[in-house]
């Protein structure tokens, strides 16, 4: 066989029964033309029927037709964690029901290798600045936070807070101060109570942001293999309308192929467990989609939703975080 006709096609190797009609979507060929170019290159145990399902271990595939759906495919069944420097902006919006509420807000996050450093911007409640007097506290405390500089752990979860101190002296030395003499009544003293335990020590303190939805999303450890492109695990949500976790079993679908904008999808899927507070009654999913960038690996956005039952009512959490055009690498 001279190398002109080898050149003209591709083996592929087939796991399980070959499904014919799926299998030459995937090139880009009705299955009639696939099977017209297999057989016309395969040994005869090799020949294919258009009726009949058949284990074969190869099919034959126009070199064109290959080369074109192999520059869509990953490499590998392994996301590994961002090594790069970069300059993020990400927008957040988060929707919560049945309560008719929507936060939105803007988020920096300078990336180094395990290491980011995070700056969020005002916070709006149904697209207004808040006005409300609690809610302008917990505000005002939050922005203590930032700069927030973070570790986080090889699959991306959270790890430490590295300037926890800075944090505390900020706390301790300006904003809890000023909140105090303005602030003064025994709801908002016991509430200043409990920050100041929080951020005495923040690295004590981690489930804050366990209970906060975009830093239990955005720092899912999400960067490990998928073998066979799957996965399962377990994950909490912590629903704040309702003051608790709610536990899912969850299975992760890593698509084969870049998304038509040239991006690693992550799918995301479950189903509420039975616990005492859904025993005989519906239970909660979760659907969500996270977007990788190609090359650096790093987050791109995240859509979906979370969802649970509270007396045969559904609490749901709409999620979007997607990074914005003004971002830049540093």
């Amino acid at each position: 066989m001279n190398d002109s006709v080898i050149k003209q096609y591709k083996k592929v190797k087939i796991e399980g029964i070959l499904n014919l009609k799926e299998f030459s979507g995937e090139y880009e060929m009705t299955p009639g033309e696939l099977i017209g170019f297999h057989n016309k290159h395969c040994n005869f145990q090799e020949l294919l029927t258009l009726s009949l399902p058949k284990y074969v271990e190869y099919v034959y595939i126009p070199s064109d037709k290959f080369e074109i759906r192999d520059r869509k495919l990953l490499k590998s069944a392994t996301l590994n964690l961002p090594a790069v420097s970069s300059e993020k902006i990400y927008g957040v919006i988060i929707k919560f029901s049945p309560k008719d509420l929507q936060i939105h807000y803007r988020i920096e996050i300078k990336r180094t290798p395990f290491h980011l450093e995070l700056n969020k911007e005002k916070t709006y409640i149904n697209n207004q600045e808040i006005d409300k007097v609690i809610e302008q506290l917990f505000e005002k405390a939050e922005q203590v936070l930032y700069p927030l500089q973070i570790s986080v752990n090889k699959n991306g979860g959270l790890e430490n807070i590295i300037n926890h101190e800075q944090i505390a002296n900020r706390w301790k030395a300006d904003c809890l101060p000023k909140m105090k003499d303005y602030y003064q009544s025994e709801t908002t003293d016991h509430i200043l109570t409990q920050l100041d335990q929080a951020y005495t020590n923040l690295n004590l303190k981690k489930g804050m942001f366990e209970r906060n939805i975009f830093y239990k999303l955005f720092f899912l450890p999400v960067y490990k293999g998928y073998p066979n492109f799957f996965g399962k695990d377990f994950l909490q949500i912590y629903f704040s309308s309702l003051s608790r976790n709610a536990g899912y079993t969850i299975e992760y679908s890593l698509h084969k192929e870049y998304t038509k904008g040239n991006k690693i999808a992550l799918k995301i899927t479950g189903t509420e467990d039975e616990d005492g507070f859904n025993k005989n009654s519906s239970k909660g999913k979760i659907d969500l989609l996270y977007k990788f960038e190609r090359e650096t690996r790093e987050i791109f956005s995240i859509n979906g939703y979370l969802s649970t039952f509270e007396k045969g009512e559904e609490y749901i959490i709409e999620f979007q975080a997607y990074e914005q055009k003004n971002s830049q690498s540093i």
